[in-house]
């Protein structure tokens, strides 16, 4: 069964919301941007190396081993923090890393085991992929780019409804989920407007710190709220 957001109202409440997010998807898109490539590139490796520890810390608070702990992370596009090096360090921990499909906009994105050197095919959007022989796996740990976070678990996203989508099924099938972003420290906001539909995250990891929104709660087996 796939669990997909709830269409909004056309209220006027919500229809403000549309617009300051918007207005906030523009400053902070300029914010990316003007961050210098050799500071986007620190800001990655120190993520490369603060990252795995914690995530191998959540997959034993679950009382499962890594080679257990299938991680969803993304091929970067133009602006986004790069997980690459990430990517190829939860794989030399024995992780399963995972990579998105993409199919029609606001439905669930699916996921497919890749490792460094593996083939990627040409995806929806002119996106990357794994090939579609490789095989299909739901994570426990899925890393999501954004273009900001606030104190909350508020994410900010591109506006095409996949991770919500995603992150709703799943969360919904109660097979999953620990969810996660990777950002620069400049895509702080103070406070998001959310809506119903938008999913929150358990955690967000920088160059600078880790926010932990969970508590002693492990996600693992139990849904969001």
């Amino acid at each position: 069964m796939i669990v997909e957001p709830e269409p909004c109202q056309d209220s006027p409440a919500q229809a403000d919301r549309g617009d300051e997010k918007a207005e906030l998807r523009e400053r902070f898109k300029g914010i990316r941007a003007s961050i210098p490539a050799d500071m986007a590139e620190a800001a990655a490796l120190a993520i490369a190396e603060t990252a795995p520890p914690f995530l191998v810390a959540l997959a034993e608070k679950a009382g499962v081993a890594p080679f257990e702990t299938p991680v969803a992370l993304y091929r970067a596009l133009p602006g986004e923090l790069d997980c690459s090096d990430l990517l190829a360090l939860l794989a030399a921990l024995g992780f399963p890393t995972l990579l998105p499909c993409a199919a029609a906009k606001a439905t669930p994105l699916t996921f497919r085991l890749w490792r460094p050197g593996d083939a990627l095919v040409g995806g929806r959007f002119g996106l990357s992929e794994p090939a579609p022989e490789a095989a299909q796996m739901t994570p426990k740990i899925l890393l999501a780019p954004l273009l900001a976070f606030d104190d909350h678990g508020g994410r900010l996203g591109f506006g095409g409804g996949y991770y919500d989508a995603t992150l709703a099924h799943l969360r919904a099938e109660k097979t999953f989920v620990v969810a996660g972003g990777l950002a620069f420290s400049r895509q702080h906001a103070e406070k998001l407007p959310m809506e119903k539909h938008d999913a929150p995250l358990d955690f967000v990891v920088t160059e600078k710190n880790i926010l932990d929104f969970m508590g002693d709660r492990c996600g693992f087996s139990s849904s969001a709220t």
